[in-house]
């Protein structure tokens, strides 16, 4: 199913996510081993301009809606859950430098015009002391997912008055976002995990660093781009996160339908494709991903469809947004577990796919952007005690 509002490119870039998918598929397994993508898998994804879909068009990039960039996701995801999720991150890290570094910046990030790899977290675990001309910046910051490869690394940080972090009047932080040569920073080794295993999302830590004015990044007001840059953070992320479960969830669900013919009991020799249990929980477990997709997709669509024509969403619709991100992860572990239980002793091996799949989705359902959350965020909006929040951009302007 295709949206009216899809970038024009949609079918190019799918065609080239399929392009690499014998690299991808073959350096999971040493990526794993590698505890951070391969050079070969790395070099794919940047070669084939995929890590480029979110940069502004002005730079070279596509700015793809986010049904799009879900569907990119969900087809690189498939091959292999590390690369997906790589892919996720360095997309969206290096659309939002290029959509939010200064004029002044830009020649520094972009050399060249040339577009860097990127990685980071918008959380802001360090402290930003002010100084002459920009902030001096410490801190150490968790789940640096594809930092091994990048360039620069954007990251937030708190603005801090004698080492402690500054607070406005309603005691929140005074929070910044920062880019940095990957030069400045200091990565850890400590990303030993049960899956996602081949993101190298290690720990990095900043030292006492000199950022100029001139790097931090806007995220009120884009300095390039069009409507993608326009969405609250929530709608950004979403396309990332479904994406990434509905490609993994296929991939079980591949694998468990391409071994039924011979996959067989051990006592009864009976195959699975010859179970009427594995009939029925495999329609259901296909039906129920079907409908996920449908739900996460169409919410992603309003969104786009919303900021295009200069709308603002109701706090309902953006509680359906967040739900349907959880739900879709839900929905694809569900799915996988069905296919690694019925993979039985095949599937007890880390080489295995459907061993693979399992491990990365109960990894990926950890992550606080789809946390349970979500419907209670929902709940409240239909009961009319929604609240806004900066995930979501503030209520609408009163006309």
């Amino acid at each position: 199913m295709t949206y009216p509002l899809q970038i024009a490119e949609r079918g190019e870039l799918l065609a080239k996510a399929q392009s690499i998918r014998d690299v991808i598929e073959a350096e999971a397994e040493p990526s794993e081993a590698n505890r951070t993508l391969t050079t070969p898998a790395i070099d794919a994804l940047y070669e084939s301009g995929l890590l480029n879909i979110c940069v502004p068009r002005a730079l070279g990039g596509l700015e793809a809606d986010p049904v799009t960039q879900a569907e990119v996701y969900e087809a690189v995801s498939e091959m292999n859950g590390a690369a997906g999720w790589c892919l996720v991150i360095g997309a969206t890290s290096v659309g939002m430098l290029g959509s939010m570094i200064s004029d002044a910046a830009l020649p520094t990030v972009f050399a060249d015009g040339h577009i860097p790899r990127a990685s980071g977290t918008v959380v802001p675990s360090g402290l930003a002391e002010r100084v002459e001309g920009g902030y001096r910046v410490s801190g150490r910051w968790a789940f640096g997912s594809a930092i091994h490869h990048a360039d620069w690394v954007s990251t937030g940080a708190m603005v801090a008055e004698n080492g402690a972090p500054k607070r406005g009047p309603d005691g929140a932080p005074e929070v910044i976002s920062i880019c940095v040569p990957i030069a400045d920073v200091t990565i850890e080794d400590n990303w030993f995990s049960n899956g996602l295993r081949g993101t190298g999302s290690s720990h990095y830590r900043i030292e006492d660093k000199f950022v100029p004015d001139s790097f931090l990044l806007d995220r009120a007001t884009a300095s390039r781009g069009g409507a993608l840059y326009r969405i609250p953070t929530y709608g950004y992320v979403a396309a990332c996160h479904a994406g990434f479960a509905m490609g993994v969830a296929k991939r079980a669900l591949n694998e468990i339908t391409a071994m039924a013919e011979k996959k067989k009991r051990k006592l009864s020799g009976v195959s699975l494709a010859d179970r009427g249990a594995f009939h029925k929980e495999l329609g259901i477990n296909a039906s129920k991903l079907a409908g996920a997709r449908l739900f996460a997709l169409d919410t992603l669509n309003r969104i786009w469809e919303a900021t295009v024509n200069g709308e603002r969403l109701p706090l309902v619709a953006w509680g359906e947004c967040r739900a349907a991100m959880t739900y879709v992860t839900e929905v694809a572990a569900e799915v996988t577990t069905f296919a690694y239980r019925y993979g039985s002793g095949a599937a007890l091996y880390q080489s295995h796919p459907l061993q693979r799949c399992l491990r990365d989705i109960y990894t990926a359902s950890q992550h606080g952007v789809v946390s349970d959350e979500n419907y209670e965020n929902l709940g409240l909006a239909l009961i009319g005690k929604g609240r806004w929040d900066p995930l979501i951009g503030g209520p609408p302007r009163e006309e």
